[in-house]
């Protein structure tokens, strides 16, 4: 019950978002939309698609460095079909990717689960930390332009909220409660909550705890670090490339890719795959920063966004079924 909640929370939040990116959009709009993906380039998007595989290969490649240290040596194959179901995954249910992945590491290749999701864990901290190095260096370059737009999108929609919140008093009374309630409830089941520091516990949190510090253990840093760079990169170029599939987007420079996958990459946090929130951002960002109008901006997005989605749902279900048939005929070989 709990997950099928979930599904459709997300679901219905993108679904919501989609409907506001729409709702504005005139009978005369949609047909030069429409016009406009007609004529867009697809090679360009078609090489777009051929590059976000890359990034997902070298992204495989990468998880393959952080379990070496660890005692595990899967099959490239493997932990390429496990990244792409668990991709497939995280349209299904918002952050099961990383589950799903590391279930079916375990499955074909004996990676414990906690090992496995502790490599994960890491995996993303440090996506997060480049994530955050390329936000700074974008304001950098780009701080006429995007001051703004990161003010919009990240600090007053973080600090509105909160502040909103604290202005209701049935909040701050709920929360006042609630955590009395849990102060009381820790405090009288204490004896409980320290019996459940059992050795299987412990052995949970020293299995992803190991995941965890696999980074400074890696036998090979320099292509551990390529990696990084390389999946990056891709990830900049497989926007960047789009432009050149609509005319008034071709022109725009590899910077205004990189600003997209940034602030793209909050809309892919706020719903599954990014479902309504990522063409909501991409839009604003090319209209209200770069002044393409509205029609190619709506396209381009769509165009991006539905191509990546097309790839993953694709190659997510044909890496579930390779998974199974490749791994029965090694086993059947063996």
């Amino acid at each position: 019950m709990l997950n099928i909640l979930k599904i459709l929370f997300f679901l219905g939040l993108g679904i919501l978002l989609i409907w506001l990116a729409l709702r504005k959009t005139t009978d005369e709009e949609f047909a030069n939309i429409k016009i406009s993906l007609l004529n867009a380039d697809y090679f360009w998007i078609s090489l777009s698609i051929v590059i976000t595989g890359l990034s997902h290969f070298f992204r495989a490649l990468r998880w393959k460095l952080l379990l070496d240290p660890l005692g595990y040596k899967p099959k490239t194959s493997n932990t390429f079909f496990a990244v792409m179901v668990g991709y497939l995954g995280n349209f299904a249910i918002h952050r099961m990717g990383e589950v799903t992945r590391c279930g079916l590491l375990t499955t074909y290749e004996k990676v414990p689960f906690t090992t496995g999701f502790g490599s994960v864990i890491s995996e993303r901290a440090l996506d997060v930390v480049c994530l955050i190095i390329i936000f700074f260096a974008a304001l950098g370059m780009e701080f006429d332009r995007i001051s703004g737009i990161a003010n919009d999108l990240v600090f007053n929609t973080i600090f509105g909220k909160f502040h909103a919140l604290m202005q209701k008093q049935t909040f701050v009374i709920v929360a006042g409660i609630s955590l009395f309630v849990i102060a009381i409830t820790f405090f009288y089941f204490r004896k409980k909550i320290q019996a459940l520091f059992s050795t299987k516990v412990k052995g949970i949190f020293t299995g992803i705890w190991s995941g965890l510090i696999s980074i400074k253990n890696v036998k090979k840093p320099a292509l551990f670090v390529l990696h990084t760079i390389l999946i990056w990169t891709m990830y900049v170029l497989q926007v960047y490339v789009c432009f050149f599939a609509f005319p008034e987007t071709a022109n725009l420079s590899i910077m205004v890719a990189i600003v997209i996958v940034v602030f793209g990459s909050l809309g892919v946090v706020a719903t599954p795959g990014g479902t309504g929130a990522y063409q909501l951002i991409v839009i604003q960002i090319l209209t209200s920063i770069y002044l393409i109008s509205y029609t190619s901006s709506f396209a381009f997005a769509w165009a991006v966004w539905t191509s990546q989605f097309v790839f993953i749902v694709f190659t997510g279900f044909l890496s579930l079924i390779l998974l199974a048939l490749l791994n029965k005929v090694a086993k059947t070989e063996d």
